[in-house]
């Protein structure tokens, strides 16, 4: 499994055609966020490669991306999924989307699927203004 060399297309083209990779840690942040990160999803599905979905690091807005991706990955190609909410303890969707008993699901509604609380989250570190 390849996970911190491969963080972009080349890369991933690279390992595949060199070095044989059978699976890939795809972590959303890593590789330029969920745009990039399903395009590589996409073309690993295409050639036959593997995905376990992650990130870095983050909480329920990081879990509902990965939950998210992982949902629209081929069965045969997604090895596994991190629900990083789990080793957090901030959480500013009530802890949504969870995993429950090793299963998840991403979130049904608008957008991620999420209501983020506004009164969670830190003072911003500064505004700009159009």
């Amino acid at each position: 499994m390849y996970g911190e060399v491969v963080n972009d297309v080349p890369t991933l083209i690279r390992a595949v055609r060199e070095g044989g990779a059978g699976a890939m840690n795809l972590k959303v942040s890593k590789v330029g966020g969920l745009t990039r990160a399903k395009l590589m999803r996409d073309l690993c599905q295409e050639l036959g490669v593997q995905v376990t979905i992650e990130d870095t690091w983050g909480g329920d807005v990081v879990s509902a991306t990965s939950a998210h991706l992982a949902a629209s990955t081929r069965a045969r190609s997604l090895l596994t999924v991190s629900f990083m909410n789990d080793w957090t303890r901030e959480h500013v969707a009530g802890y949504q989307p969870r995993s429950q008993d090793g299963s998840g699901s991403a979130p049904t509604g608008p957008g991620l699927g999420i209501d983020v609380d506004p009164s969670r989250l830190a003072a911003p570190l500064f505004s700009a203004g159009a």
